[in-house]
């Protein structure tokens, strides 16, 4: 694309949030592409804190008690190792879902060597009750 005056100008396309490779539907409310709409794969992001035996969860795009009931369980038997992405920042980390079944889990490249401590506390997270964060 160019202008007037000759001049490019880069058009930056946004990338599906789920599968980080082809480009979002436009005004799609989740950020995904069209194969991952169709699939129902969505990626939530949550904030953790730092404390003393680990981290918590200190805000999510779930509330407790949809990470508990649609998540819970297959987060609790998830055995396999978070993946690292650079597209999060230091203190974040993304479940990425179709229904109730979860496909992986993505972590900060920061917290890459407390990647269990990471799924602890998404393990703890999804047995509380309170409504909120």
């Amino acid at each position: 694309m160019s202008t007037s005056h000759g001049q490019r100008v880069l058009t930056l396309e946004v990338m599906c949030r789920v599968c980080l490779k082809r480009p979002e539907i436009p005004d799609e409310p989740h950020g995904r592409c069209e194969a991952c709409a169709k699939a129902g794969r969505r990626a939530y992001q949550f904030r953790l804190t730092p404390i003393s035996t680990g981290f918590k969860i200190s805000a999510g795009e779930l509330s407790p008690r949809a990470l508990r009931d649609h998540v819970g369980p297959a987060l609790q038997s998830f055995a396999s190792k978070p993946a690292v992405k650079p597209h999060l920042v230091a203190t974040q980390c993304e479940l990425v879902v179709a229904g109730k079944r979860l496909e992986s889990v993505r972590i900060a490249p920061g917290l890459a060597t407390k990647a269990e401590l990471v799924l602890e506390s998404l393990r703890q997270a999804a047995t509380r009750t309170e409504s909120a964060w």
